[in-house]
Formats: structure tokens, C-alpha cells, sequence
């Protein structure tokens, strides 16, 4: 790393934004598909060792770099099996390494619905020897699937504080036994909390859970402040403080979403929750630990979307608000400021300042937007330097790509949908050929900034609209609300208003038009094939739910009958006898597309089983009606793997240049 004065870094941002590129061909598909070349950087306690994830070639690799040497101290290549999902430093020493692996109890390779995907968590020293996994020294917890760290600095040398699914606790047994025998959670598992020894990665209870425990806050020194519980039954949603070991109720509600913990106030007297409380918006409210009248903590213009936990005490330090440009709102004031002043030197970017030490001294930043891959850089404000610490996408660094329109349009209904337009580099808005992409979720949303997907597909010279349709978070709650019981209904008329709006405004040729999404997204594109095939000239679906009644009873298989799961998929979406989630399954209503049809789907998906896409392929042969059917090998939800998200692409360029003729 070369380090340069703040000063350089602000000439660099100027040359940068005045700078032209010269118009040249686009990259190809396996420079937007391969993995980052670094990711998830992370930044010691006391600012003097960084690990980040990188690549070598296909496989994941982790490395621990000293900034005094300026050398590398260790490299870590998880096993095959493996999924790297984040990395994070425990004390200055240990870093812990977030992993994933996907477990199958059956034989057949393709039956999705019999697998889980477990995370585990590894220590690792930074100047080597053996790792360690956490909360393994019970072998019965090796297939469980909850485990996640709930505060990394505790006070405590060498220990980390842990929840994960427990065997019920004894003082629970006689309560409760007959209820988890109907299949409840995990047959006898309870969601407890765990003190956890880094060194050796064995763990001991620090408070048990019941059956109907969701989630934990715990204090500054690791000890457990209070608790959440829902029961579906009646239904129910609990929040109990900790009053010297006897949990008293502080908060009680029929719906799980409207109000729910997220951690302490930094004075460490109350609980912040984020909900709506049935009004238009996600608030942030105070949940005094004494019991006392329930305020509001900060109210601003735009949703709340998440809460940002300071990582020394585990507090919440800010707020992650919504609209289509998102930002942060600091509670903190020596981050509020570094935010103001990191935004000046990049004007027009998206900052994130997102790791510190300690004493504020250094931070890390990731700066980018809708046209520029992400770059990471470590800021030391003692010394009034900024070192480049790597580019995510480098061969796409001075490539032209597409610029976003933030723009919004009225429904049938009248109802108003905000949108990211996404326009090819060089191309006016005018006949172009368009790419709908819906998001997955749908209680989700897109975001602004670099996105490989959609910047690949505007390369390739197609406008890409992605619709924030009602039931879309981050525009308030109302809007989110509209979404409920929606599927193929007012939601994918959103996305067909959507079109109609870009045909008027001569944006987009509405003969060049095909839909692509993935998880919920590929509901969509079937869905819009199916039941308006005036509008598409070809539609692709990856990881796609097709049939919603099959899809309820796969939740209801893999989590049970009293499931969480199972009951918000009914709240939201539908039960499995009202005939009308029928109607709006695309595999019931394949005789009526018209269009050319792409599927792709993941053997080792777990969220949508690779079978919703079998079953669509053989209705849409019954009905003798062009497709392509890719399996992806060993593939998951979330196309985690380079070479996946090779194949996607390039199946996606070839099948739309024939349908699209761009």
C-alpha cells in the first residue's frame, strides 16, 4: 500500500470526475461475474492489522496483513465446502472467519428441500496455527443453524458472547415438553445465549432460552439484558428485561414486525426498537429497562431500515435510513463528522464508513456508486492520510458504465412507485431495449450504488429498470403493508405500470422488453409471462418460486406446522386453501405464455428448492412452450460462487441478444 496525504486524496477525486473516458468496447461477462478481489475489510481494535477476503482464482482466501511491516502475516483458504460470509476481529489477535456449509440428508443430490445450510464460525490467529471452531464441543449442535456472535468485544479476554439453538433447559421441560413434540423449532431446541473461549472455541450457557425465545440483547460486559419471544399461537410477541434473573415483560404486541428490539441506548437504560407501531413509517423507539412509558428515540423523514451497532459495546451508534438515495444518520458525533468530512472529499459518491479503532484514530471507508465498483480505503486522521487499500473490480475501474435516473411513476391505483433507471453508457433514453429486474424478497429492496448484475446487462446496451413496487421496504410501512397478500396481483401490476411508463416517454422500444429476476424477482418475470404476455418478447427466472402452494408446503416440511416461517408466509402471502394463490402460481398458467423462457436454478438452493423450477420446466414442456432449463451444480440462493455467476451471465447475454435482437 502507497500512502499519500488527504490532500492528494482530494486532487485524485477532482482529476477523477473531470476526467473522460474514451468510448471502448464492454468488459466481458466474467469481469462482472467473478467474485470481488477484495471484500469485507476489516479493521483490528488497535487499528495495526487488516484482514480482508480476496480471491485465488475460483476459491475464497482470507488475509491478515500487518500495517506497521506492511507484509502479510496469514492466509487462510476455507475448505471447499465452505462458504465465506464475513470476517470479523475478535480482540487484536483472533480474527473470526463467518462460514457457511450446505448439509444434506438425503441421498439424492437433487431434493433441495432436505437440505440445511449451516453457519459456523472459525477463530484464527493472525500469525498462524491451528483454527478453531466455535460452539462445536457439543456434537448434537453440529447441524444446527442459528449460531451468531451477539457481541465480539465483551471485556472479557478471549471470550465472545454467542446465541444459538440449545437442548431445552430442564427448568423448561415441564412447561412446555408436550408442545415441542408437535415439531415446534427444532424438536426440543431453544434459542440460548453463550459465553464463548476464542482460544479453544468451546462455550458455556450463560442463559437459557424457551421455546418461543427469537433473539437477545445483551450489555456491554456480555451479560444478558433482555429477550424477545414470539408465539405464533396466540399470537404474541414478548419483550422481557433481565431484573437479576427473574425476566419481567416490558413490552407486549400481536405482531412481530411492528416493533422489534435491536440493542441498547449507549447509556445502556433502555432498548431501541425499530417499528412502525402501526403508523407510515419505521421509527426508532425507547424501551425504558425499568418498564416505564415507551418514547420515541428518533423520528426522521425517511424509514429506518437498520440499526448500526457500535462495535465496542455492542450500543447503537446509527441509523440506516431508506429512500432511493439511503444514508446514515450517526448517533454518534465523532462519526458524524468523519462522515461529513470523508463526503466532501468524495462528492456525489456513496461513503461508508463502516470500522474504527478504538480511540477513532483510523477508520475504514468504502466509496462508490452507481458507475464505480467499491474501494476501500484506510483513513488515518492522526497523520491526515488515506491509503488505498484495493479495488473490488479493478478491470472495471475505468470502464464506462451505466449511469442510475432516480425516477418514480403512478400505478392504475394511483399509487406512486419509486424506481432506479439504469441507462446503457452512450446511449440516449430513446427505443431502447429494456431489462425489467424486480428484487427478490419481496419484503426487500434494491439500493443504490454498483451494482454487477445490472451494470453487466446496461454494457451490453439495454436499459435496465428496477421497480420499487408496494411491498418493498424502506418507503414506509404503509407502502411495505400494500404488499401483503399481493403476489401476482397489484405488485405485478406495479411492474407492468412501470413499462407503460418508460413506453410514453419514448424511453424504451415496447417490442424489445423481457423480465429478469431472481428468488422473488423470478416469481415476477414468470408471473409477468404468464398473465400479461402482450408485454414481454422473453422472460428469465434464477432460483425462482413458481408454485406457491408447493412452496408453502416446503416451509411447512422443513420448519413445521407451528413454525414462525410458516406462519408469516400465511400472514403475507396466503394460505394454502385459498384458491387464489392457485390462480397466481405461474406453473398453474403456463399454457398461456407466449414468451421464451430461461431457467436457472441452484441444486443446494435452500430458501426456494430447486424442484419449483423442475416442476415449471415440465409444465411449460406439457404445453409444448420454448425454454431453457440450466442446473447450477452445487449452487445456492445466492449465487455465491464466480463460476455460477459466469454461466448466468453469459446464458442471460446469449438469450437475450436472440430475443431482444441488441
Amino acid at each position: 500500500m502507497n500512502r499519500k496525504p488527504a490532500s492528494w486524496l482530494l486532487a485524485w477525486v477532482l482529476f477523477y470526475a473531470g476526467t473522460v473516458v474514451a468510448q471502448q468496447a464492454p468488459p466481458k461477462a466474467a469481469a462482472f461475474a467473478r467474485l470481488p478481489d477484495i471484500s469485507m475489510v476489516r479493521l483490528s481494535p488497535d487499528g495495526q492489522r487488516l484482514a480482508w477476503a480476496g480471491m485465488d482464482g475460483e476459491k475464497a482466501l482470507v488475509t491478515m496483513f500487518s500495517l506497521a511491516d506492511q507484509k502479510t502475516l496469514n492466509m487462510i483458504r476455507p475448505d471447499d465446502e465452505l462458504t465465506l460470509r464475513n470476517l470479523s476481529w475478535a480482540d487484536n489477535k483472533t480474527l473470526l472467519m463467518h462460514l457457511s456449509l450446505t448439509r444434506r440428508f438425503e441421498q439424492n443430490d437433487r431434493e433441495a428441500q432436505r437440505a440445511l445450510e449451516i453457519y459456523r464460525l472459525l477463530a484464527v490467529d493472525a500469525t498462524g496455527g491451528p483454527t478453531r471452531v466455535l460452539l462445536l464441543n457439543d456434537l448434537t449442535r453440529r447441524n444446527i443453524i442459528g449460531a451468531q456472535v451477539r457481541l465480539i468485544h465483551s471485556g472479557l479476554p478471549g471470550k465472545v458472547i454467542m446465541s444459538s439453538y440449545g437442548f431445552l433447559d430442564t427448568k423448561y421441560s415441564q412447561e412446555t415438553g408436550s408442545r415441542l413434540t408437535g415439531g415446534r423449532k427444532h424438536g426440543g431446541w431453544v434459542y440460548s445465549l453463550f459465553e464463548v473461549d476464542t482460544a479453544t472455541g468451546r462455550g458455556s450457557m450463560l442463559e437459557g432460552g424457551t421455546p418461543f425465545t427469537v433473539d437477545w440483547i445483551v450489555s456491554p460486559t456480555g451479560q444478558p439484558v433482555a429477550r424477545a419471544e414470539w408465539n405464533v399461537d396466540k399470537p404474541e410477541f414478548r419483550i422481557l428485561a433481565n431484573d437479576k434473573g427473574a425476566w419481567r415483560t416490558i413490552y407486549t404486541g400481536t405482531d412481530r414486525n411492528d416493533l422489534y428490539p435491536s440493542a441498547l441506548t449507549a447509556a445502556g437504560d433502555a432498548i431501541v426498537a425499530v417499528g412502525a407501531r402501526g403508523g407510515n413509517r419505521e421509527k426508532a423507539w425507547r424501551i425504558p429497562l425499568d418498564g416505564s412509558e415507551i418514547t420515541a428515540f428518533f423520528d426522521g423523514d425517511e424509514d429506518i431500515e437498520n440499526t448500526i451497532e457500535d462495535r465496542f459495546t455492542g450500543a447503537v451508534a446509527g441509523f440506516q435510513l431508506g429512500g432511493l438515495t439511503p444514508r446514515i444518520h450517526w448517533l454518534d458525533p465523532r462519526l458524524d463528522q468523519i462522515q461529513g468530512s470523508l463526503g466532501k472529499a468524495f462528492p456525489g459518491r456513496i461513503v461508508s464508513v463502516y470500522d474504527r479503532t478504538a480511540d477513532y484514530a483510523r477508520v475504514l471507508a468504502r466509496v462508490e456508486d452507481t458507475d464505480s465498483p467499491p474501494v476501500y480505503y484506510l483513513i488515518d486522521l492522526t497523520k491526515g492520510t488515506a491509503d488505498t487499500v484495493g479495488e473490488s473490480y479493478p478491470e472495471l475501474a475505468d470502464v464506462p458504465l451505466g449511469i442510475d435516473e432516480l425516477m418514480s411513476y403512478r400505478t392504475r391505483d394511483g399509487i406512486e412507485i419509486p424506481a432506479y433507471l439504469t441507462l446503457p453508457p452512450g446511449l440516449g433514453p430513446k427505443m431502447l431495449p429494456l431489462v425489467v429486474l424486480p428484487h427478490g424478497g419481496p419484503q426487500s429492496r434494491d439500493d443504490a450504488g454498483f451494482d454487477w448484475w445490472v451494470q453487466f446487462l446496461a454494457t451490453r446496451g439495454y436499459a435496465v429498470l428496477r421497480p420499487q413496487f408496494r411491498g418493498s421496504t424502506g418507503f414506509g410501512a404503509e407502502f411495505r403493508r400494500a404488499g401483503t397478500k399481493q403476489w401476482g396481483q397489484a405488485m405485478q401490476d406495479d411492474i407492468s405500470d412501470g413499462i407503460q411508463a418508460l413506453v410514453q416517454r419514448g424511453t424504451v422500444d415496447p417490442a424489445r422488453v423481457c423480465i429478469v429476476g431472481a428468488s422473488y424477482g423470478g416469481y415476477a418475470a414468470l408471473t409477468g409471462a404468464a398473465f400479461t404476455p402482450e408485454l414481454y418478447a422473453c422472460a428469465a427466472s434464477v432460483n425462482g418460486i413458481t408454485d406457491l402452494g408447493n412452496m408453502y408446503g416446503y416451509i411447512r416440511s422443513r420448519f413445521g406446522d407451528e413454525s414462525n416461517a410458516l406462519a408469516e408466509w400465511e400472514a403475507i402471502v396466503g394460505q394454502p386453501y385459498d384458491g387464489s394463490l392457485a390462480e397466481v402460481s405461474p406453473t398453474r398458467s403456463a399454457a398461456s405464455i407466449r414468451a421464451p423462457i430461461l431457467l436457472i436454478h441452484g441444486t443446494d438452493d435452500t430458501v426456494v428448492p430447486y424442484g419449483q423450477s423442475e416442476t415449471f420446466a415440465r409444465a411449460l414442456k406439457q404445453h409444448d412452450r420454448q425454454f431453457r432449463f440450466i442446473t447450477l451444480k452445487g449452487e445456492d440462493h445466492w449465487l455465491s460462487g464466480g463460476a455460477s455467476r459466469l454461466e448466468v451471465l453469459q446464458a442471460l447475454e446469449r438469450f437475450l441478444a436472440e430475443h431482444l435482437g441488441n
